[in-house]
């Protein structure tokens, strides 16, 4: 039975009761539309007085202030169990970027050496204008991004750390808790979203450097075994005959050591990419229980 019709026919019903509501027989005139809907619901007799037939209609819970409450601890331990499942990532990621880091130098060194040498430009990883100098830029930058992605890593395992340990701390029951609850739901919309935003961005930059390096070391090695020219123009790199066979015995470790080491972190990228949306559905809801506990506090 259409609701909004069956309030307004209880609202007739009170002037008018016992009349037949039923086809074309109704006593109450109403409108031909309405007339037409009748015609195709349940036959519906109204013999008594509006309060009596209003009451007769389902009725809808309210929710409480306690109930919400509760949901919003719920929802609060369940962001909280997300938010702790990306330690071992953190320290994964962590434990990268130091590695990249100390690897740099190693790669910083083939950069500028094979810089010199003229057909060796279209495997560089970088637009190639002739000049060391652009290859210098790109060491420079990967560097820079290692420390802000590090930086991005420890401020996110403080602020993880911060936030589990707090909801843990309010324990099973969300009783008297309004004000703590509010001010976590605050630190993961305003500290958290922002932070795991900012390390996505700053992993996925480190993780693209990373290709355009293993990119460079692949070519430098099919390079070497196609031309002397590398080694004729690199003097400096090389004092002696037998520092060809060593450089690239070198360089192959460097390129397995960095692909698998790679390989690694995308996965752990990838799950992590994963958790960032499924956490952000979790911090939005908390947020319109938060302007519902407050809509419903003030009236």
């Amino acid at each position: 039975m259409n609701v909004s019709l069956l309030i307004r026919l209880c609202a007739v019903a009170t002037l008018t009761v016992s009349a037949p509501l039923y086809g074309a027989e109704a006593n109450i005139a109403l409108p031909a539309a309405e007339q037409q809907i009748l015609l195709k619901e349940t036959p519906v007799k109204v013999d008594k007085p509006l309060f009596d037939c209003l009451q007769a209609m389902p009725s809808q819970k309210v929710l409480t202030l306690e109930e919400l409450d509760q949901k919003r601890l719920t929802r609060l331990k369940e962001l909280a169990k997300a938010v702790a499942s990306q330690h071992a990532a953190m320290v994964e990621f962590e434990g990268y970027v130091k590695w990249m880091g100390s690897a740099l130098a190693g790669y910083s060194k083939y950069v500028e050496a094979g810089s010199f040498a003229a057909g060796f430009a279209k495997y560089l990883p970088v637009p190639y204008a002739g000049q060391a100098g652009q290859l210098s830029k790109f060491i420079a930058h990967f560097a820079l991004s290692l420390s802000e992605t590090s930086a991005s890593v420890k401020q996110f395992i403080a602020s993880a750390s911060q936030f589990t340990t707090s909801v843990d701390g309010l324990g099973a029951s969300a009783k008297g808790k309004e004000s703590e609850m509010a001010a976590l739901v605050f630190l993961a919309d305003q500290k958290l979203t922002r932070e795991m935003l900012d390390l996505q961005t700053r992993l996925e930059t480190t993780s693209g450097l990373s290709a355009s390096a293993l990119s460079f070391l692949l070519g430098l090695q099919q390079y070497l075994g196609s031309t002397d020219e590398y080694w004729q123009k690199t003097k400096s790199l090389v004092s002696r005959k037998d520092a060809d066979k060593a450089e690239k015995g070198a360089l192959a470790g460097s390129i397995d050591g960095l692909r698998s080491r790679a390989e690694e972190f995308n996965k752990r990228l990838k799950g992590y990419d994963e958790n960032v949306r499924t956490i952000m559905p979790v911090i939005a809801s908390l947020v319109t229980y938060e302007e519902l506990r407050q809509d419903i506090a003030a009236k």
